[in-house]
Formats: structure tokens, sequence, C-alpha cells
């Protein structure tokens, strides 16, 4: 046995409290990925390769995301059927907090007009809004077996592509697309999520994203943005249009398959020893949050026309890095702690 092998054999995988650091590493990578992939999105339709980092990046980031979510949702329904009411309380009480503050941002920083409402996420917390309503689905849902509940998932959200009216209204057509997403991530076991480290598994798995992401390149039209952020019906997603529409469902297809394997790829290289980013991956959140505002004015004022440059992208990369830290620090995740500190059984009871 090698040094390296006994090293690795010897490291802890989780703290004291039994916290696995192998989350908390991949959550901080992912939450990285969606700072940058938004940092780098009005680049994309002029330099081919933010593009391509762009399409690699979300074709997986939130599906990886929604899983990982959906693997800690087990605790969410107690074995004697009961649920923890105060996990969907604390998603309302951050997606209303969350709301309310961007929306002031664009209304009186950035001076843009729009409609208020809660129903309709501003920016990017429709992530919240689906955390909201698959936590009130998962005690229906979880009455199934697996082999019920996935497939049946799977055809809801390739039918869903198929309907034009309401999709943006509480963020219904992701909460269906993504959906599969959270229940194959509530009914895995740590012990399948650990076959992903067998290097027989690990590296097929690198060698089909390796070949997704040079498709991407090769094909851009491949990349297709609607598909992966799932809020779109087929009809209005261009880049299908060639296809007969009875056929439309399979582009959603291909893009399951591609998030599953380069989402696997992404799980199976993640360190499960605890490194010098691990304790931020616990603070995803407030990165998620805090990120989109510097985002907003990349938008209205037009920032990243300063970095359509070689040195300019590595400079976003560097950014977002930089944005990925600060954000998981404690001036700026006290807020969010004392939000998820607020507890419904104290208020029903005054």
């Amino acid at each position: 046995m090698s040094v390296a092998v006994r090293l690795e054999k010897t490291k802890p995988f989780a703290n004291e409290k039994g916290r696995l650091y192998f989350y908390d590493n991949a959550k901080f990578i992912l939450i990285f990925l969606v700072v940058l992939a938004h940092y780098l999105s009005p680049l994309t339709s002029t330099i081919p390769f933010c593009k391509v980092v762009w399409s690699s990046i979300n074709v997986f980031h939130m599906p990886a995301f929604i899983f990982i979510s959906g693997f800690f949702a087990k605790s969410y329904i107690a074995k004697d059927n009961t649920v923890k009411v105060q996990r969907t309380f604390t998603y309302i009480v951050l997606y209303l907090a969350a709301q309310l503050a961007v929306s002031l941002f664009e209304r009186l920083v950035l001076k843009a007009q729009f409609s208020a409402s809660v129903m309709n996420a501003r920016s990017s917390l429709w992530f919240l809004q689906c955390l909201i309503l698959w936590h009130l689905f998962l005690p229906f849902v979880a009455r199934f077996k697996a082999s019920v509940a996935i497939p049946v998932s799977f055809v809801v959200a390739l039918w869903a592509g198929y309907e034009t009216q309401c999709l943006n209204f509480m963020a219904i057509s992701r909460v269906l697309v993504h959906f599969p997403f959270f229940l194959c991530g509530y009914y895995c076991t740590q012990k399948q999520i650990e076959k992903l480290f067998r290097w027989k598994v690990r590296i097929p798995l690198l060698i089909a994203a390796a070949g997704i992401i040079t498709m991407f390149a090769l094909v851009p039209e491949t990349g297709a943005g609607k598909i992966f952020t799932c809020n779109f019906p087929y009809t209005s997603i261009e880049s299908i249009s060639f296809m007969p529409y009875g056929l439309y469902w399979t582009a959603r297809l291909a893009f399951y398959a591609e998030a599953f394997i380069m989402g696997a790829a992404f799980l199976s290289i993640m360190p499960r020893s605890k490194v010098v980013f691990t304790a931020l991956g616990a603070k995803s959140l407030s990165v998620y949050i805090l990120h989109r505002f510097v985002y907003l004015a990349e938008l209205e004022y037009n920032w990243h026309e300063y970095f359509a440059t070689g040195w300019g992208i590595a400079a976003i990369f560097g950014i977002a890095l930089a944005m990925t830290v600060l954000f998981s620090l404690k001036p700026f995740t006290i807020p969010f702690d004392a939000l998820q500190k607020i507890k419904v059984n104290r208020l029903l009871r005054n």
C-alpha cells in the first residue's frame, strides 16, 4: 500500500458531530461556479470560451446543488411520519426577506420598473421558491418507493415543457423540471454516493464529462441555455425548433443525461477530507443571495465590457472566487443566521 493511500485512509471524513466534509466541500465549489457563471454570462454571446465555460457549468451546477438538498431532506420527515415544519418555515422567511431586499435594490438603486409580486421571484430567488414547494410535496411523494416516484417525476418534467402558461408563476416550471434531481438525492444513500469514489466508476465519468465539454466547444448550439435554465416552454427554444413537435421532450431528456453525468463526475473528484474552504461551504446561502446584487449591477452598468479580454476573463474568475469567499464570512452571514433563528413554534405559541 502506498504512502498516499495510507494517508487517505487515516484522514477523518467528518467532524466530531458527524458532519461530512465532502458535502461542504462540494457546496463551496458549486456556489463558486454559480457566481462564476453569472459573472461570465454577459460575455457568452461574444466570446466562445465564455459560452463553453457557461454551458459546462450550467448543465450541472444547480442540478448538483438540488441533488444535495434532496439528500439532506431525509431528516425532514421523522420516523413517526411527522414533518419538521421549521425547515419549510425558514425557507419562507429567507425567501420573503431576500425578495424584499432584491426588489428594493432594483427599484431604488438600479431604478428598474417592474410589478411587485411575492409569487414571482426576483432575480435567482426561484431556488428558494422551489425548496419551499419541494418540501411541501415531499411528505406525499415519499410514501412511494423510489422505483415509482422518480420515474413519474421525470415523466411530469418532460411533459411540463409543452405547457406554455404560468411557467414562471411560483417558478412552477423549475419546480417540476428540477424535482427529479431533488428526489434522486432524497432516495440516494451514502453507500451509493461512495461508489463514485471508485476509480472504475470515476474514470468513465470523467471521460464522459470531458466528451460533453468537448461537444459544447465544437458544437456551441448543444449548449442550449434555455434548456439548461428549465424555465422556458419547448416552443420558445430556438435551438430545438428544427425537431418535430412531438420529439421536443428528447432535448430535455438529453439535458438530464448530461446533468447526471457531469454532476456525478464533479462529485467523484470532490475531496472528502477537511480542506481550507470546507468551513465556507456551510455558508453557501449568503453567497447565493448576496452575489446577485453585484450581478444585477454588472448588467445595469455594463461592467462586463471592461473584462472582454483574456486577462479580463481571468480577472472574472478571481473576482468570482473572492466574492464567494467574502460573502461566506461572518459579517455577511449574520443576517441570514438571524433569520434562520426565527422559530415557527414560538410565533404560533404567541
